[in-house]
């Protein structure tokens, strides 16, 4: 097979891959409630199965860079798509709640094995001319499998949960079989590998979000007994790189996307479970529903980056974007009608912030640190997504009296009454969102005082 076929089989895999790990991370929202008519197990531990894939996808992020260098590209990416296919199975296969989660982890680590490796197997395939083309088409990959994955578990869940999980296993098979015959081995070299620093922010966070989740103080006291030593690592292997840290914008438009976060997934979480356990709706209904927020979010993926590319003001954008979403998730959590409309509006918001947020993060010192500014962003948004969707079960006890340990939610025939608690949580999520304004504020005030000066010293 010749090189300008074999770029595009490659592309093919990768792309495939992509959007099997997105379509994963949205797809089993929809199947919660059957699974815990199953495992006859509650909110709480059906969050953890959200939440295992999450963190294991974002610790791998954190040692993939050198992880690669060792092993090189092709042997690790095959090592992660054999993972994620094969606890597929081990999730399907699942006899109760506790095996799931654990499965579910290795399914994230395997995400994170893929998300790490896809890109720099593209940019070895394809020439410099068609390499930001290739890179594109992955991308947008993952938006349709985001896209898909609430429509397709609508669908298969109609049939049985098991089945969002055994259809990953024959196009995994096929994608490896591929990825054996057309990725090119790669040169492996020796070098240290940063295993401390992810380690010991899973030990760290796992009880912290157990604690949130189940409300347990035996948990949360662990996780703040644990602090110590997780700043400790922090110190000597950090997660994300001091010369980052002391970068002004990259502080304050993280800590926007870390606090834009706790809304994008709070919404595609707390209403499938109050379309599917309170209105009662089927899965597919309920997926076609929910449907128009990631559609919104496709269709002005490109926008935010064609405005910013075009006049700057990123800042801007970004706080225009954060208003749109926001205020739109705001609107559902208080009236709860009209949902699919204000989910369109709000999730064309959430992309408009996300292509300038991410481009000022990753491109603000240059080319040398553009690997690490990415995952530590990606990082960053994911710990906001963790702590934001481990808080439902807590406005479902406190405002819907709903036992949390226990499968009544999903078990009783008549509808539960998770009003208050979705509209609660929802405006929760929207006004974490909003504040997520201050910091690019002073973002831009910055900019501007720093262009001020400039201008002061030329006129002198």
């Amino acid at each position: 097979m010749d090189g300008m076929n074999s770029k595009y089989y490659i592309l093919a895999i990768t792309t495939t891959s992509t959007m099997m790990a997105a379509i994963d991370s949205t797809i089993v929202y929809l199947a919660l409630p059957s699974m815990g008519r199953t495992f006859n197990s509650g909110i709480s531990f059906l969050t953890l199965i959200i939440l295992a894939y999450i963190i294991a996808s974002t610790a791998m992020l954190i040692p993939g860079i050198e992880i690669i260098k060792k092993f090189g590209n092709k042997k690790f990416y095959i090592i992660g798509f054999g993972l994620f296919i094969i606890s597929s199975l081990g999730v399907a296969l699942s006899p109760n709640v506790l095996y799931a989660i654990i499965y579910r982890f290795v399914e994230g680590i395997g995400a994170g094995i893929m998300t790490s490796t896809d890109i720099p197997i593209i940019l070895d395939a394809f020439p410099p001319g068609e390499k930001g083309k290739a890179i594109g088409f992955n991308s947008i990959s993952w938006s349709v499998g985001t896209l898909m994955g609430p429509l397709l578990g609508g669908f298969l869940v109609t049939y049985d949960w098991r089945y969002i999980f055994i259809v990953n296993i024959p196009i995994g098979i096929i994608a490896i079989s591929l990825a054996l015959k057309f990725i090119k081995k790669d040169n492996e070299k020796n070098g240290k590998i940063n295993y401390l620093s992810p380690i010991s922010m899973v030990i760290f966070i796992v009880p912290l979000l157990i604690g949130i989740s189940f409300i347990s103080l035996k948990y949360l006291i662990l996780a703040v007994a644990l602090l110590p030593l997780f700043i400790y690592i922090q110190r000597k292997y950090p997660l994300i790189s001091r010369t980052l840290l002391r970068n002004r914008q990259f502080v304050y438009i993280s800590l926007t996307s870390l606090l834009e976060s706790f809304a994008f997934f709070a919404v595609i979480y707390s209403l499938s479970l109050y379309f599917e356990s309170y209105l009662r709706y089927s899965p597919l209904e309920s997926g076609i529903l929910i449907f128009t927020y990631p559609l919104g979010s496709i269709i002005s993926s490109p926008i935010g980056g064609i405005l910013y590319d075009k006049y700057g003001h990123g800042e801007l954008i970004i706080i225009f974007g954060i208003l749109i979403e926001a205020i739109n998730i705001l609107i559902t959590g208080i009236f709860l009608s009209f949902i699919p409309l204000f989910l369109f509006i709000a999730g064309f918001g959430g992309s408009l912030f996300w292509s300038p947020s991410t481009t000022m993060i990753t491109d603000v010192l240059g080319s040398r640190y553009r690997t690490q500014a990415n995952n530590s962003l990606f990082i960053l948004r994911n710990f906001g997504m963790m702590i934001s969707i481990s808080m439902l079960p807590v406005f479902i006890l406190l405002f819907s009296h709903v036992s949390l340990s226990i499968g009544n939610i999903f078990l009783i025939n008549g509808s539960i009454k998770i009003y208050n608690s979705t509209r609660y949580y929802l405006i929760f999520s929207a006004i974490i969102a909003l504040t997520g304004i201050i910091p690019t504020t002073f973002n831009f005030k910055s900019h501007r005082s720093h262009s001020e000066n400039k201008v002061d010293k030329i006129q002198l």
